[in-house]
């Protein structure tokens, strides 16, 4: 890929994602909830169900609005969606308030799911390089973690100087986070013009609903698609369930242990987090770069499916060590890691699958398959947590091991047929 304007706008996608990650609120958004507002675990499993519902219902319709109306022009409408969503977090005040700010950050969610991945494979074949796509996207991930990393050390820095910055005041990083994300807006419309062409310039609620329908039998119809599809969501939702309780595992292993004299307990918290936060990222950053080595070595499906059994066990030792701070960071750092390298395998296993004019629509498939799950799962997880957070995981390593043996029977069975 020798061609500067390749190279220039290969950039650009990476940077798409490192704006995009400059959340400064992530690393501290449960112990907000939880610490400022009192709220209980199961207070915030019920915003992420709104989140996941919202996502839910709006995937494939944003993923045909991408189709047919331009990829561009949707990205756009996503970013309003988020700041809209920050300046609700910022003012806060009840759980009502966090509710719109979740409802509209949902649907930002679900406007971008799928539609820049969309837009990366269509340059990729547009330019006739196709068969990088599994490098292309791993390194575009890996900025993308990078971003997040960025964004944990700035948030500790920030502690640091403002040694009167409390929990209370963390609602500022929402605010802060706009600024990228208003930069990210921008660069978007600097992408190529052909990345924003759709089927249709002009809109039909009738054809709109028709698009969204055959949407829906496309991936479900076509055998490969659909087990990629219930494989790549089951995962996602799994990791997006699990992942945010790292929040309050290390807030009730951190009481009272002092990292930094002069600061308070609230602050020392959030210095822990943003620094795991940091090397998580920055890990899952080498991770993702580097899956198409992986790739070069094992079978995608292999991988994939081994990427359950490991899951299983981490989450297995992790239900018998909550209390064990290493322990605790040793796990998150494994499972970030499958992630990152399972994801970017995941995506060109689905797009290689796909029709090159359905592949927004998929993913965003994909993604209202993640949401459901979630939604139906993340209540029932936080009210288990808050009776009993080892039994929940204990729970957690028995549906992936489950998970695991169901696709090593249906690989054999399919292996077998093929012989046949």
């Amino acid at each position: 890929m020798a061609d500067p304007k390749q190279k220039m706008q290969i950039f650009k996608f990476g940077m798409y994602g490192f704006l995009k990650n400059l959340r400064f609120f992530e690393p501290y958004l449960y112990i907000y909830f939880l610490s400022v507002y009192n709220m209980s675990l199961l207070h915030v499993g019920i915003l992420v169900s709104i989140r996941e519902a919202i996502i839910y219902i709006f995937e494939i319709p944003s993923g045909v609005i991408a189709d047919r109306y331009g990829k561009k022009l949707e990205l756009v409408i996503c970013f309003l969606f988020y700041i809209a969503s920050f300046i609700i977090f910022f003012i806060g005040g009840a759980f009502f308030v966090f509710i719109i700010g979740m409802v509209l950050f949902g649907l930002g969610e679900a406007f971008r799911s799928g539609t820049h991945k969309a837009m990366i494979m269509q340059y990729l074949d547009h330019n006739d390089i196709g068969s990088s796509k599994t490098k292309v996207y791993g390194s575009t991930r890996a900025m993308s973690m990078l971003g997040s990393m960025v964004m944990s050390l700035l948030t500790i820095v920030m502690i640091i100087i403002f040694k009167d910055l409390s929990l209370e005041y963390l609602k500022y990083l929402f605010l802060i986070s706009i600024i990228p994300y208003l930069i990210d807006m921008v660069m978007i419309l600097t992408y190529p013009s052909y990345l924003n062409k759709g089927e249709s310039t002009e809109f039909h609620l009738k054809e709109f609903f028709q698009a969204s329908v055959e949407s829906i039998k496309y991936s479900f119809q076509n055998h490969s698609v659909r087990r990629l599809l219930v494989e790549a969501s089951s995962y996602q939702a799994g990791f997006k369930t699990i992942k945010d309780y790292i929040q309050p595992i290390i807030l009730s292993i951190s009481v009272g242990f002092v990292l930094l004299s002069g600061y308070t307990d609230d602050q020392n918290t959030a210095i822990y987090l943003g620094l795991i936060y940091a090397v998580l990222y920055l890990i899952s950053s080498f991770s993702s770069k580097n899956a198409h080595k992986v790739v070069a070595k094992t079978k995608n499906r292999t991988i994939i499916n081994l990427t359950w059994l490991f899951s299983a066990c981490i989450m297995l030792v992790l239900s018998f060590f909550l209390h064990n701070i290493f322990v605790v960071f040793g796990v998150f750092i494994l499972f970030y890691i499958l992630l990152n390298i399972r994801r970017p395998l995941m995506v060109e296993l689905v797009g290689n699958a796909s029709d090159p004019g359905k592949r927004a629509s998929v993913l965003s498939v994909e993604s209202q398959l993640t949401s459901l799950l979630v939604v139906v799962f993340a209540p029932i997880l936080g009210y288990i947590a808050d009776k009993n957070m080892q039994l929940m995981f204990l729970l957690i390593s028995a549906m992936m091991l489950g998970f695991f043996l169901f696709n090593t029977f249906v690989s054999k069975a399919d292996h077998n047929q093929s012989n046949t």
